[in-house]
């Protein structure tokens, strides 16, 4: 059963969330670059990021888990087929970073499902605006190995969005399970 009234604190509100399907979610600084990482049952977030981000590196990084959770060959095809298709080994980079691009959207759609879920269906159009300008700052480092400083990047992305320069799709909600 959805919570439908907001609370006032997504970040908690996910973080007792993600807690009730087994995951740990810790803060510990890291390089400002790094937003947060995780390891399956353990999601590690960046204190030096604004709280809204942190909501959405949270909510990215479960939904991330849950497609590892549930699928672990598929997701480490898409990463090795990646990381192997970067090095030369596999002829079709576009291809294999398609597939991972896709990946990530899925882990974005089982993240706005979740915002949902706990109550910040109101938090989908901004997760859904940072996420795209996340997902394609990725895409520019997987390219070219170097990522655009994300201030700028997403300060000009926000600027598109807003003149209808760039158009984005929103995440269609993908339930999360037990798994």
């Amino acid at each position: 059963v959805a919570m439908t009234a907001p609370r006032a604190d997504l970040f908690e509100d996910l973080e007792r969330f993600v807690r009730s399907h087994g995951d740990d979610v810790r803060m510990r600084e890291m390089d400002v670059e790094t937003p947060g990482e995780f390891d399956g049952p353990t999601i590690t977030i960046n204190p030096v990021h604004n709280r809204e981000a942190l909501s959405y590196y949270l909510a990215h990084s479960f939904g991330s888990i849950y497609q590892w959770s549930s699928n672990f060959e598929h997701a480490q095809n898409v990463f090795d087929a990646l990381r192997d298709a970067k090095k030369g080994t596999r002829p079709h980079f576009e291809q294999a970073l398609e597939r991972w691009r896709r990946f990530e959207e899925v882990s974005s759609e089982h993240a706005v499902w979740v915002l949902a879920h706990v109550g910040h269906a109101d938090a989908i159009e901004p997760y859904t605006v940072f996420f795209s300008a996340d997902i394609e700052a990725m895409t520019i480092f997987h390219r070219t190995g170097k990522e655009p400083r994300w201030p700028d990047f997403f300060a000009d992305w926000k600027e598109k969005v807003a003149r209808g320069e760039i158009r984005i799709d929103p995440f269609t909600p993908k339930p999360v399970g037990r798994f």
